[in-house]
């Protein structure tokens, strides 16, 4: 079995995981529906020519995708108003200024009812 020497190894250490990482962000840049056909052209010619750099620079300002299913950056809130609505609501109806047909008809309007 041939012996491999240093910048053998070396060339295949550095070349491998670089072409690796073109694999997967050309990968990336190619699925990517939020760019525009110019902007891939760039950042794929940017990847390129600078190598790691491009790669790390790119997969660095790519934004953070939305997780499939329910948005909970948008339930808190939602739920935090609901909660103040109803606790509202009811602190007017024990104070006599909301009477039971008004109370449980804007109850049910808040709760989507």
């Amino acid at each position: 079995m041939p012996q491999l020497d240093d910048a053998a190894v070396l060339w295949v250490a550095v070349t491998l995981p670089l072409l690796a990482l073109w694999v997967a962000a050309f990968w990336d840049l190619v699925f990517r529906s939020d760019l525009p056909i110019p902007r891939k052209v760039l950042w794929g010619f940017a990847m390129v020519v600078t190598a790691y750099v491009g790669i790390a620079a790119y997969f660095l300002s790519r934004p953070v995708p939305e997780p499939d299913g329910k948005n909970l950056g948008d339930s808190v809130p939602r739920t935090s108003a609901v909660v103040t609505e109803l606790e509202d609501l009811n602190a007017a109806h024990k104070a006599g200024n909301l009477p039971d047909e008004s109370y449980l008809a804007q109850k049910r309007e808040v709760l989507g009812l």
